[in-house]
């Protein structure tokens, strides 16, 4: 998952590089005209399809778009957080600590 974010970052980063004309502050900055653009830089990343490196066959178009991967991840969060909060038992069960006798 951590490979992801960096790839993700690298895209961005890729993205900002060729829209022309950015600056350091180009994330920070609020003006209604950068705000229009990162938002177009979004909007398009989240249309394309990524390419999946396939074990000992080379790389592939992905079949679902980026869009289609958020959706679909953000479902399952929800779904997990629905399964957790109905267990009567926590998720994460603690091992008592056992004491030293001398």
């Amino acid at each position: 998952m951590a490979g992801e974010w960096i790839f993700l970052e690298m895209e961005v980063a890729r993205w900002t590089a060729n829209l022309g004309g950015c600056g350091p502050n180009v994330d920070t900055d609020p003006s209604p005209n950068n705000v229009k653009m990162l938002i177009g830089s979004a909007e398009e990343m989240l249309k394309q399809k990524n390419v999946e490196s396939v074990l000992f066959g080379g790389k592939r178009i992905g079949e679902q778009s980026n869009f289609e991967k958020l959706d679909w991840f953000a479902e399952q969060l929800v779904l997990e957080h629905q399964r957790r909060s109905c267990r009567i038992a926590p998720t994460v069960a603690f091992k008592q600590a056992a004491t030293k006798t001398t």
